[in-house]
């Protein structure tokens, strides 16, 4: 998937131990749940839904959102 970090993080020993002792203390405290967000219900019909599908997966929205950020560079990183 283009744009999605997949390598694993070097992280400092001690840092994870902050890190960890800080989920502890909020698992402790009973504030590590969140609460439900609900079911996601698209706003967009399955028609709708299929149109944006095909231009993900021909190169529509890609070329478009480039040249946007070409036309207007403070677009480009949004």
């Amino acid at each position: 998937m283009e744009g999605v970090a997949t390598d694993p993080l070097d992280v400092d020993e001690s840092f994870s131990a902050v890190v960890e002792r800080v989920r502890n203390e909020v698992t402790m405290a009973g504030e590590d749940k969140a609460p439900a967000a609900g079911e996601y219900v698209s706003p967009f019909d399955a028609e709708e839904r299929e149109a944006i599908m095909r231009l993900l997966r021909d190169g529509t929205y890609h070329r478009a959102a480039a040249r946007v950020g070409e036309e207007d560079p403070e677009l480009s990183d949004q």
